[in-house]
């Protein structure tokens, strides 16, 4: 049982390592094939658990990104793919917490803290309240990041999206500055921001108990998969 359940994980790796060595192969290089595969590398990552699976709309979503992939590719304007994929990452992400927040829907965040520290956790004052503030900021900021990233992938010179199709952009933005935002920055500030958060849940929730983050990112580790998968509705 566990070399079945090791094998999803070995491939999601090998794709993960893939990607950050396809991009830097695809900046330094310059080939748009190197960049088409780093996108599709990507791609199949974000949607690895549907495609093993089998379910019907992801792989038709894969598919799809794999042919326009081809077109651009053939068209030498592949990167315009890899520019799209980091506004795709945030758009999805924003998406996945959002979601979460209707009516009748448990809160990611919530939904975390079952997973992570049990009933008990929640049920102490200002955790579940607290919870769904996170939910509501993870949102938020992912999305603007999308927006942002989306304006940069469109804009920057001379490399960007609209010059590419030859379309004069409403905002000249530093290629540069454009690609390490796109590919580093923007997991930077999601890095920046967990961190000020942890730091922030402590002092706002000090009444409340607290496990050292060795022990804490330990048990995210073990128990991530669960956040996945709980549906239950809640507050």
């Amino acid at each position: 049982m566990k070399s079945v359940t090791a094998r999803p994980q070995r491939l999601g790796l090998i794709l993960l390592a893939a990607y950050p060595l396809l991009l830097l192969a695809a900046l330094w290089l310059q080939r748009s094939w190197i960049s088409a595969l780093a996108a599709l590398d990507l791609i199949s990552l974000l949607l690895l658990g549907g495609l093993l699976r089998g379910n019907r709309m992801i792989w038709t979503l894969w598919l799809g990104a794999v042919a326009g992939t081809f077109v651009l590719s053939v068209r030498g304007q592949a990167e315009i793919v890899l520019l799209l994929v980091p506004v795709a990452i945030n758009a999805g992400m924003a998406w996945f917490f959002g979601r979460t927040l209707g009516t009748g829907r448990r809160p990611l965040v919530t939904r975390a803290i079952l997973a992570f520290e049990g009933e008990q956790r929640l049920a102490q004052p200002g955790v579940s309240r607290y919870a769904r503030s996170l939910t509501w900021a993870w949102t938020l900021l992912l999305a603007a990041q999308a927006v942002l990233m989306l304006l940069c992938a469109a804009c920057a010179l001379p490399n960007g999206i609209l010059p590419r199709l030859g379309v004069a952009p409403p905002l000249a933005i530093p290629g540069g500055l454009a690609n390490w935002y796109l590919h580093l920055g923007g997991f930077v500030v999601i890095g920046v921001f967990s961190v000020l958060e942890f730091a922030w849940r402590n002092w706002h929730l000090r009444h409340l108990p607290h496990e050292n983050p060795r022990r804490y990112f330990a048990t995210v580790v073990r128990n991530w998969r669960r956040v996945l998968h709980d549906e239950t509705p809640g507050a």
